[in-house]
């Protein structure tokens, strides 16, 4: 169970440091050259959120480390990006940062020991890392999953302009219906959860037409915070 939990910490920490503490104008600019500074500074954010969240003062080696495989596998990301337009590695990305997490944490503490000094219950450190994932990476990964299958906002007809609506307004809902939606599964309250599901669905198809577009970025918000609370109530 230990190796869990140390596995969730440095995830945590993966998430606020590639995601909630990475501006978007950061990625943008790493994006632009396959090495620049901008991947330098990510390096020390990842590489001190990884040490932080170790709450272990001899974990340095391994956080440097992670750090040093993030940073090898962002420049790789920014060359593909480059010699191959119009590409996007995304998903490749993360999975390998969550499988150099994962190898990395397990090599360290099979080989040292483990001197936390402050102890978080397994399911503490789940439901938070649960709520962090709900936040910005959610609104991310929806972004990226309307990429890859080529879903575009739809317009309101030919000859009128976008829709448009407040500034990051569908960002904030998206978070906020997922962190309510996280508490609902958490605490077992399905048939609220259907309510609430069913009186969002209401208010977005009254307010617009593009019902099939509200549909989809719906049940993927909510299928992201019902999968987490799932997870997270077997932990």
């Amino acid at each position: 169970m230990i190796e869990l939990k140390i596995f969730l910490l440095q995830f945590c920490a993966h998430l606020l440091a590639d995601f909630v503490f990475q501006p978007q104008k950061m990625s943008d600019n790493k994006s632009k050259k396959f090495f620049s500074i901008n991947h330098l500074w990510h390096f020390l954010i990842v590489g001190i959120f990884s040490y932080i969240l170790s709450f272990d003062l001899g974990f340095w080696p391994a956080a440097l480390l992670i750090a040093f495989f993030h940073l090898i596998t962002d420049i790789l990301k920014s060359w593909l990006t480059l010699k191959f337009k119009r590409r996007h590695y995304f998903f490749t990305d993360q999975l390998i940062h969550i499988i150099i997490i994962l190898l990395v944490t397990y090599f360290f503490y099979s080989t040292a020991e483990i001197n936390q000094y402050i102890e978080f219950s397994t399911k503490t450190i789940a439901i938070f890392t649960g709520i962090v994932f709900c936040t910005k990476p959610s609104n991310i990964i929806i972004k990226f999953l309307f990429i890859a299958f080529d879903i575009k906002t739809p317009k309101e007809d030919g000859n009128k302009a976008e829709e448009m609506s407040l500034p990051n307004a569908g960002k904030l809902i998206g978070i906020t219906e997922r962190i309510i939606a996280l508490a609902l599964v958490i605490l077992g309250q399905y048939e609220a959860l259907g309510l609430l599901i069913a009186a969002k669905s209401i208010l977005r198809f009254n307010a617009t037409n593009k019902s099939e577009y509200v549909l989809v970025g719906t049940l993927v918000s909510f299928g992201i915070a019902v999968f987490c609370g799932i997870l997270i109530n077997s932990v």
